[in-house]
């Protein structure tokens, strides 16, 4: 079981096609539901997948998606343009920057400085009152991890300036536990397990975020007793059994196989993760369906 509600921030990451959008929104619908005000971010999605969940459009500014829910998508021009405004007093100074050729090279040629500012806005956003919680949909595992890293590249690139300050105050801010805690999004499989794990351990040998825990998420439910094993395993060997048996049959150890690279998988998550491991069930139904039904889940482990 995991304890949620206790951070600021909720950075969601996972393998692709894990499911972690869903869970995403079902964590926000979750910490909602206890009263809590959130805010729910992509980061620099070229085409959000929450809109899907809720209706409506996405954008860089916040907007209401839900009863104490609001959303945004932080594109990196946008994402750039507050950065230098918080560095640059003058409102003037800051157009002229923004269109400055050189500035552009710079930036994209400078090793995580995008991430740098993507992360910059995530920092910012942090320290609004407004929310009580952010939830953070992030890229795929290794996207996630090279945003995790940049401002510690920062660090070591620049010896002092704005960049090398905003990278000090995001590691400052971003390292206490009590703050921001990443989550991981998992399936059932050997390769989902195996990149969880693997990303898991990239994002602690980063020291940024605290790893705070995992959702397996499609967990098969069904559970067989050992006499319907005993019953599966005659009916396989029973050459006249009518088809639709045989067909049963067939289904029924397909089940059975997930089951077990379900089991296994799980016990080499909590090896990780410890009792900071969770497993949500196979659900059927619309995007907004799923997320208002692992919300549901959710809200349970909320302290």
């Amino acid at each position: 079981m995991l304890s949620l509600g206790q951070h600021r921030i909720y950075f969601l990451t996972g393998k692709g096609g894990t499911g972690k959008t869903a869970v995403s929104v079902g964590l926000a619908r979750a910490l909602a539901r206890r009263g809590r005000r959130v805010l729910l971010l992509e980061v620099d999605a070229p085409r959000p997948a929450i809109p899907s969940y809720f209706g409506g459009e996405i954008g860089y500014d916040p907007v209401v998606f839900a009863p104490r829910i609001e959303g945004a998508n932080l594109d990196f021009y946008s994402a750039l343009r507050s950065y230098v405004e918080s560095v640059v007093p003058a409102k003037r100074v800051v157009g002229l920057v923004l269109r400055n050729k050189v500035v552009r090279v710079f930036l994209s040629a400078t090793p995580g400085a995008r991430e740098l500012v993507l992360l910059s806005r995530i920092w910012e956003l942090s320290l609004d009152p407004r929310w009580d919680h952010i939830v953070v949909d992030l890229p795929a595992s290794g996207h996630a991890v090279a945003l995790f890293r940049c401002p510690f590249l920062a660090q070591r690139t620049f010896e002092r300036g704005p960049l090398r300050s905003r990278a000090d105050q995001i590691i400052d801010r971003f390292s206490d536990p009590s703050v921001a805690t990443v989550l991981f999004a998992a399936l059932p499989g050997e390769m989902p397990i195996n990149e969880t794990l693997e990303t898991c351990d990239a994002v602690r040998a980063v020291g940024l975020p605290h790893v705070g825990g995992v959702l397996l998420n499609r967990f098969p439910d069904e559970a067989f007793q050992p006499i319907d094993e005993e019953l599966i395993d005659e009916l396989a060997t029973d050459r006249e059994s009518p088809t639709q048996v045989a067909h049963a049959v067939e289904a029924a150890r397909v089940t059975r196989r997930e089951q077990r690279v379900a089991e296994a998988g799980i016990e080499r998550l909590r090896e990780q993760f410890g009792e900071e491991t969770a497993t949500l069930p196979i659900l059927p139904g619309t995007h907004s369906q799923v997320a208002d039904a692992l919300s549901l889940m959710l809200a349970g482990m909320v302290a």
